[in-house]
């Protein structure tokens, strides 16, 4: 009933605001968490699945991504596939449930040394993104949030959105996703910033990490919400990028 009610809270969450309809989104991703000992075994073993059949005919596209940092947690690697909407989603749960390329891909990564830790179910609710940016996008800044208070947690970060963007001081592309179901690090909200490299990730976030905007929204969000984990991830391989957009 938890997850059921958060799922009908995120949908009325993306319009709260006519700013907020401006950077709303909808679709979902399904993230799989993955260590490996191997991992140019394991880039051939997902790049060969995402060029199957079984993969292509999904029509989704897919993202398979390396962990710079993420503190203690063993994974090293995520497999992110998106999903347009929950026919998409159902049609992959429908296919992987008799796929040859899907065993092989489990059966394979096995045998080399690729384990999968965890899998989460997020749902977009605010995104800002072009089909440029999903094209140059290589590095990405991650916040996992736990607030005990989603409505009142957005509406603040509608605020803050709405300066950066005011200011020139945000990254060209950034989202907001509800965790939906299996939630890693008991985040609520999952929020990324996309950029073309690690150096200009530290640039742009040295500049919105000192500003006042920040500051303030930390001080109105502090006492209902904290950041729960912070990584760094490099994007190795995006598969069909333009349905990204789409």
């Amino acid at each position: 009933m938890k997850i059921f009610k958060l799922f009908l809270l995120s949908l009325t969450l993306i319009g709260t605001s006519a700013f907020a309809q401006q950077f709303a989104s909808s679709g979902m991703q399904v993230s799989f968490n993955i260590t490996s000992i191997n991992p140019a075994a394991t880039f051939a073993n997902v790049n060969k699945y995402m060029n199957s059949g079984d993969f292509k005919k999904l029509g989704i596209s897919a993202g398979l991504y390396a962990f710079n940092a993420n503190g203690d947690d063993p994974t090293t690697h995520v497999i992110d596939f998106y999903y347009t909407d929950i026919d998409s989603y159902q049609k992959a749960i429908e296919v992987a449930a008799t796929s040859a390329a899907v065993l092989e891909l489990q059966t394979t990564g096995l045998k080399n040394g690729t384990v999968n830790t965890s899998e989460t179910v997020y749902m977009n609710v605010r995104e800002k993104i072009t089909p440029q940016d999903v094209e140059k996008n290589k590095a990405f800044y991650i916040w996992r949030v736990h607030t005990s208070d989603l409505p009142r947690y957005m509406a603040a970060w509608d605020k803050m959105v709405s300066e950066i963007e005011e200011l020139g001081i945000g990254s060209d592309s950034y989202g907001m996703k509800v965790a939906f179901a299996g939630a890693v690090k008991g985040e609520t909200l999952f929020v990324w910033a996309g950029y073309e490299d690690h150096k200009q990730m530290m640039e742009q976030l040295a500049v919105f990490n000192a500003s006042e905007t920040l500051a303030n929204f930390n001080r109105a969000t502090q006492s209902f919400s904290e950041v729960v984990s912070n990584e760094i991830s490099s994007q190795l391989s995006l598969w069909n990028g333009e349905l990204y957009t789409q």
